[in-house]
């Protein structure tokens, strides 16, 4: 399924205070303004550490016509209401199968400290990412 913005508007990982994004191909980037250098950072980072996860998600989301959504809520309080299981430990971000999509969500705004993590998380989404509109499109066809 291709995840549109009214859709996510409508789902339980939006949040009203998203007024900014970053769209990079397969990856999206949602935060609000006072967030931006965050964002901004988060972006580059992909940019220079995922180069080849990156070119292989790109082609993943083609086909698929999914996305990696990375949400940087901005209260823990907000994240909370996103990821309920997020409660019962304390990690600073949350990874999640949403359709077609990866919403990856940010605890608030995370510290330095944390970049790495959110890195390999991304990394590990990208090489396992699996869409289920692109399994059923290279299967063999039924007889």
């Amino acid at each position: 399924m291709r995840s549109s913005y009214t859709t996510l508007m409508q789902s339980k990982y939006f949040n009203p205070a998203f007024n900014s994004a970053i769209f990079d191909g397969p990856v999206r980037i949602y935060f609000a303004q006072f967030h931006e250098a965050l964002a901004l950072k988060i972006y580059f980072l992909i940019q220079q550490k995922l180069t080849v996860e990156m070119a292989k998600a790109k082609e993943v989301s083609k086909a698929a016509g999914a996305n990696i959504l990375v949400m940087i809520y901005p209260t823990e309080d907000s994240f909370l209401l996103s990821f309920e299981d997020a409660a019962k430990h304390i990690s600073p971000l949350e990874v999640e199968k949403w359709h077609d999509d990866v919403v990856i969500g940010l605890r608030g705004p995370i510290a330095d400290e944390n970049l790495d993590l959110l890195v390999e998380s991304l990394r590990l989404t990208m090489e396992n990412w699996r869409p289920a509109a692109m399994l059923k499109a290279s299967a063999p066809a039924e007889v």
